[in-house]
């Protein structure tokens, strides 16, 4: 749905559906094989330029596996877990290394108000000065035109 939306109003999208693989046993292997296909599929657009990253829940574990190890404009994680130790076994079926990349290019946090106070008190990235934090009501405004109307500000801070 936000890849529509930002896509009509003249920003080149992609939206990645990927498939958990059946043969993966661990969560190292899992991330790889993700950040794998993400980095083929962003291949595949063939933009001359580094993308923003924007992902929610689960896939903000994707978007910053891929971010330690390839090029980004920004990353935006929309609601993430707040530490990969908090993520649940049915998505990671083993214990995940803490991610630990340098933000050296735009980045934030979108959060309803409730996901607030225990990002604040568990995510690396919350407590990093130069990560934006973006807080709105509740799900519905994520989802909803307070959310799309948030991230545009943000992209357009970045002059993107």
């Amino acid at each position: 749905m936000l890849a529509s939306w930002y896509a009509q109003r003249g920003y080149t999208c992609l939206e990645i559906d990927l498939a958990k693989p059946p043969d993966v046993s661990t969560s190292q292997a899992l991330m790889k094989h993700y950040e794998s296909e993400l980095a083929s599929q962003i291949r595949m657009l063939a933009v001359p330029f580094a993308p923003v990253i924007i992902s929610r829940a689960g896939a903000t574990l994707i978007a910053q596996t891929y971010i330690s190890s390839h090029p980004a404009t920004g990353l935006l994680l929309i609601s993430p877990p707040p530490s990969n130790a908090s993520v649940p076994q049915s998505l990671l079926p083993t214990p995940l290394e803490e991610f630990n990349f340098e933000a050296r290019f735009p980045c934030a946090i979108m959060c309803t108000e409730a996901e607030q106070p225990r990002l604040a008190a568990e995510s690396r990235l919350w407590k990093d000065p130069g990560v934006d934090k973006i807080v709105v009501q509740d799900e519905d405004a994520v989802v909803g035109q307070e959310g799309v109307v948030q991230i545009e500000q943000w992209l357009d801070e970045l002059g993107i």
